[in-house]
């Protein structure tokens, strides 16, 4: 490796965990958006949707225009998206700030910021979205029988 590639590695190792340091302070608003989805009464299918795109895309931008999607249509399942859609936007909007900052007056590395940002946010609404799911079970767990 030259010496430009090993500087450009040491730069992007120090953002990854700069990235993991913000997604540890970050971890309550994403515990509440999981909460909030959960409050909402998100189907399964509609989380499992949410978390394929996350993991699959490439694209930061691909994650709010399919939350904006969801929102805009005109069924039953949008008015559940409608309930969260400023909060999981407010939070994306906080991630890509984030992304941008770190990436710094490099483009290359916003653009792989922001989607690491986006896939450790999904993990922990994901994760406290289906937490909340099983919480009766587990808070009933050792009680009675």
């Amino acid at each position: 490796m030259s010496q430009v590639e090993l500087h450009a590695e040491r730069i992007r190792q120090e953002m990854w965990k700069d990235v993991d340091l913000f997604l540890e302070e970050f971890y309550p608003q994403g515990c509440e958006a999981g909460r909030e989805l959960h409050r909402a009464d998100m189907e399964m299918t509609q989380i499992r949707g949410l978390e394929s795109l996350i993991v699959s895309t490439r694209r930061f931008s691909e994650v709010i225009n399919y939350i904006k999607n969801q929102a805009g249509k005109g069924t039953s399942k949008s008015k559940k998206w409608r309930q969260v859609a400023k909060r999981l936007l407010d939070q994306l909007g906080s991630l890509e700030a984030k992304g941008a900052e770190l990436g710094g007056d490099n483009p290359a590395l916003v653009l792989e910021a922001k989607p690491r940002l986006v896939r450790g946010w999904g993990k922990q609404v994901v994760t406290h979205y289906l937490f909340e799911q099983a919480r009766p079970e587990i808070e009933g767990a050792g009680h009675g029988s």
